[in-house]
């Protein structure tokens, strides 16, 4: 007789996500930001708790998936240290995050009259810190911690971003990796 393996559900195998995910899965349309928010403050998760999807690129973050749907996709990004997003915003997707481990920058801009993405306010992310963006939020993420220090966020899309508008900065950029699904 052959043993039968039975596939666990995302909310059984992250059990302290299980409010999250069972509220994504449960989706007909775009999220509410404001619950996505309350979710993630609730959600008491850590590095431990998702160690399975905790995997790191070697030149970018590294986007893991927890969960996805037609409504959602639930994310534990892996940063090491110089890590960044581009400039981009979140333009059709609802976007909540939390802080797992490490802190991060949020680095967040208003466009000019030239069309050029300016920076207004950096922000240090410790762990617990929750980012919910609007349409029209501007912002970049980077792991400036020194070398060798990880940061790992978790991060909720409604629905799953099928490509984001980045912008050009008015000032240098550190050469940061491109966004990749």
């Amino acid at each position: 007789m052959g043993t039968r393996t039975v596939e666990r559900s995302p909310a059984e195998v992250f059990q302290r996500l299980a409010g999250v995910i069972r509220y994504l899965e449960g989706l007909e349309g775009r999220a509410d930001l404001d619950v996505l928010a309350r979710l993630l403050q609730d959600a008491q998760v850590t590095r431990e708790d998702i160690k399975s999807v905790c995997v790191f690129g070697d030149r970018s973050y590294r986007r893991n998936t927890i969960s996805r749907g037609p409504w959602h996709e639930l994310l534990a990004l892996c940063w090491r240290s110089g890590h960044c997003t581009p400039i981009h915003d979140h333009r059709g997707s609802s976007c909540a995050f939390r802080v797992v481990e490490g802190t991060g920058t949020e680095v967040r801009y208003k466009v000019t009259p030239s069309g050029l993405a300016c920076p207004a306010e950096a922000v240090s992310m410790a762990p617990g810190y929750i980012c919910a963006a609007r349409d029209e939020d501007i912002h970049q993420v980077a792991n400036l911690q020194a070398p060798g220090v990880d940061l790992i966020t978790l991060h909720v899309y409604s629905p799953p971003i099928q490509k984001m508008h980045t912008y050009e900065g008015t000032t240098g950029s550190v050469e940061c990796a491109e966004f990749k699904c």
